[in-house]
């Protein structure tokens, strides 16, 4: 992605359990539908055999009556630490978002843990602009998401954990 016209949203919350267990959560795709407020289907396109590193997956969305899919691309691992995918709206053109989720131990037992949207704004179109609203409206609708992503991983992994 080109950095020079990216906007970003991110937020983050504490989750009392090892940042390794997190990770094993989060870099697993396809239970993204069990925290996201739209995220309803990942299914992976070419599973991960010895490395995430350039797998592909599908993510089925919506948002009330409007349905997409994202094309995605594992592009950064650091087990324990950070997973990172670049999405495409179609398979054939470059991609216009990162998502990333850091994590950070902060104590024995707790950590961290940080979701991350950039967007290529140059991308946005008259036909994104019409379903999704002006860019800013749907930059602040996906950092409410992610708040949500964020408040339900933590309450099902330490439900998990416990």
């Amino acid at each position: 992605m080109d950095s020079d016209r990216i906007k970003s949203v991110s937020d983050s919350v504490k989750i009392g359990i090892p940042a390794d267990e997190i990770w094993e959560a989060v870099s697993d795709v396809t239970r993204v539908p069990e925290w996201s407020p739209e995220c309803v289907k990942v299914r992976w396109e070419n599973p991960p055999i010895d490395s995430l590193i350039g797998a592909k997956f599908v993510g089925s969305n919506k948002r009330g009556w409007l349905r997409w899919k994202g094309y995605c691309e594992v592009t950064k691992v650091i087990p324990g630490r950070n997973f990172s995918y670049n999405v495409r709206p179609v398979p054939w053109i470059r991609p216009v978002t990162r998502w990333t989720w850091d994590i950070r131990v902060e104590s024995a037992g707790v950590s961290l843990v940080t979701l991350a949207c950039e967007v290529q704004v140059h991308y946005i179109t008259v036909l994104g602009r019409i379903l999704f609203g002006p860019f800013e409206q749907r930059m602040a609708e996906v950092s409410r998401g992610i708040h949500v992503t964020l408040r339900r991983l933590k309450s099902s992994l330490e439900s998990e954990h416990s």
